[in-house]
Formats: structure tokens, sequence, C-alpha cells
């Protein structure tokens, strides 16, 4: 397939080659989100998450029964402070429970990245090597939105400001 687009390769690059350098251009992120792998693993991470979730509600609730209960002891006995230590060590491990599965949760999404990105890297660097490439630029090919301050100042601050026909990010999804 990578053969065939490169037969299909834009004509303004290959002019560019016989003046200098060639250069193009490639939006990553609209790659990656197009990448069905990377979505699936990181759609495995949800689930974990989710699962995660569905403990901390158990735990929720096993806590504010366990309020409830304490309702119907008097304070300072020996029962009461019982129960509310037990509360507070469900809290305790909880809160130790869920800033492990952070950590844990950011590492793994953060391989799974890691990973994505170097086969989509890898991906460029070959389809690039096939076609007389020499320069792949990074760059943002979503529209400015004038009704957003947030794009606005992205926009104006694109490192890319102007390319015609360079962008193969489509070429590097269909590979």
């Amino acid at each position: 397939a990578a053969t065939m687009l490169s037969s299909y390769f834009n004509p303004a690059v290959a002019q560019n080659s016989a003046t200098g350098t060639r250069v193009v251009v490639v939006d990553i992120a609209v790659v990656m989100e197009n990448n069905e792998k990377f979505k699936a693993k990181l759609e495995g991470i949800q689930a974990e998450i989710d699962a995660f979730d569905k403990t901390l509600d158990a735990k929720r609730e096993e806590v504010k029964a366990k309020v409830e209960e304490l309702r119907g002891y008097k304070a300072g006995s020996t029962a009461y402070s019982a129960l509310e230590q037990e509360i507070a060590q469900i809290q305790s491990d909880v809160s130790v429970q869920m800033q492990i599965k952070r950590k844990s949760v950011l590492m793994k999404e953060a391989q799974v990245f890691y990973d994505s990105y170097n086969e989509v890297i890898n991906h460029i660097k070959s389809f690039s090597e096939r076609n007389g490439i020499s320069l792949v630029l990074n760059f943002d090919s979503k529209p400015i939105d004038p009704a957003s301050r947030e794009s606005v100042l992205k926009g104006v601050n694109k490192d890319i400001v102007y390319q015609r026909s360079l962008n193969i990010t489509t070429y590097i999804i269909k590979s």
C-alpha cells in the first residue's frame, strides 16, 4: 500500500526536489487519532479505570453504611471509637490505592503514547526514505476558531504558517 501511495505522491513535492531539499508536513495528532491500535490501547486503560472506579464506589458505599452505623453508637464509647477508626482506615486505604492507581495509569498511558508515537515516526521515516523526503515538520491542520481564545492563541503561535500541497498526513494514516 505504501508503494502504491508513493506513486500517487503529490507532484508539487516532486518539483520541490529539483530546486532543493524536499520538505513536507504531517499532522501527528491526526495520525494518532486515526491509529486504531493506539485507540484500542487507550480504551483498555479506560476500562481499567472504570473497573477501579467500581471498586471505589463499593468502598464509598461501605464507608457510608459504617457512618450510618456509627450514628447508632454513643460518642466516646469503645464501639464508637473502634468503628470510627475502621472508617478512617478504609478511607486512608482508598486514598493510597487511588494514588497508586493514578500513578500506574499515567505510566501506562505514557508508554502507550510513546510506543504509538515511535510507530508513527517509523512509518514517516520509511515513507520519507521511499519518496526522497529530507525533512518532515509536524503541524496542526485544524483551522483557527475565531470564537475560541485558546484556538486563536494556538493558531497565532503555529510554527508552520503556510504550506501548499505538502501534507503527507493521509499517506501516513493509510500506511
